[in-house]
């Protein structure tokens, strides 16, 4: 397995190359690439800037792991305005079109939203059909789309079973399950989801989750590595069961207050712990 970090870790105030020098450092193998999360990589951003980021990343000693947004959540895919989901579409045809380009093959996509105004079979249908419409646009590309299970913050695709029922619905190969092993945090048990998806996973999202405790404020429940209630040792099993060779990507919500750059290193060594089985 290698390991990775998104983009949008990098300290504010910091450029793209010092984040991406102290990522090599840490010891990571590549970077996740955050599309409008981060002032140098928005959906205005050209090819040819693009292809300078690659440059940079290449210079740097790392590859692209990925392709991820956090722009569907003001616009998803499920949205009732068309012209919403017209632009959701857009970013995703987006990320394909800029993970050709940086060398990748998957990006992230969270697929929909249940709200109190917008009810979940809309959602589950408007979902399916947005998928199987860009299935074969990712085919042709080569470009896995990986929809992530944000299980609490969607209210959608709670269980793995349903998960893997959608998957089926939407019925196209290069569409799979982006799994984040911390979003699992009261609807189960992640390592039951790698041992049930297996094959359908695109990349996997590392982090940790306090599960006996509910946000409070602007508090978080998610957390760094070990700190949090996840099985990791139950994790890594499924891991092995499952054959899972691809990218463990670190995502990390709270940050540290000082020494900005320790939780690089702190997180790349948990990552190094998992993969070697020193739990």
């Amino acid at each position: 397995m290698k390991k990775s970090i998104g983009d949008n870790m990098i300290p504010h105030g910091w450029s793209f190359e010092q984040g991406l020098d102290l990522i090599k450092k840490c010891g990571y193998d590549g970077v996740e690439l955050w599309i409008g999360d981060t002032s140098w990589f928005q959906m205005s951003t050209t090819d040819a800037q693009v292809t300078d980021l690659l440059r940079k990343v290449q210079n740097a000693g790392l590859v692209v792991s990925n392709v991820s947004t956090g722009l569907h959540w003001d616009s998803p895919l499920s949205a009732r305005d068309p012209k919403v989901r017209a632009q959701a579409r857009r970013i995703v045809e987006r990320q394909i079109e800029t993970a050709q380009i940086v060398k990748t093959d998957a990006i992230l996509v969270v697929a929909g939203l249940v709200t109190a105004e917008v009810p979940y079979n809309e959602v589950y249908q408007r979902c399916v059909e947005a998928l199987q419409a860009l299935g074969p646009k990712a085919e042709s590309a080569k470009v896995k789309i990986g929809c992530e299970n944000c299980n609490s913050e969607q209210r959608f695709l709670l269980s793995p079973r349903e998960f893997q029922t959608f998957l089926k619905d939407v019925n196209q190969p290069w569409v799979g399950l982006h799994l984040d092993v911390g979003n699992i945090h009261d609807t189960g048990f992640a390592e039951q989801w790698i041992e049930m998806h297996g094959p359908n996973i695109t990349r996997i999202h590392l982090k940790d989750v306090k599960k006996h405790r509910g946000r409070c404020g602007e508090e978080s429940v998610y957390t760094n590595l070990f700190l949090g209630n996840n099985d990791w040792k139950a994790i890594r099993a499924a891991l092995q069961k499952v054959n899972y060779d691809g990218w463990l990507v670190a995502e990390m919500e709270d940050r540290y207050r000082f020494a900005l750059d320790q939780q690089f290193y702190d997180t790349a060594a948990a990552i190094d712990r998992l993969i070697q089985g020193r739990l």
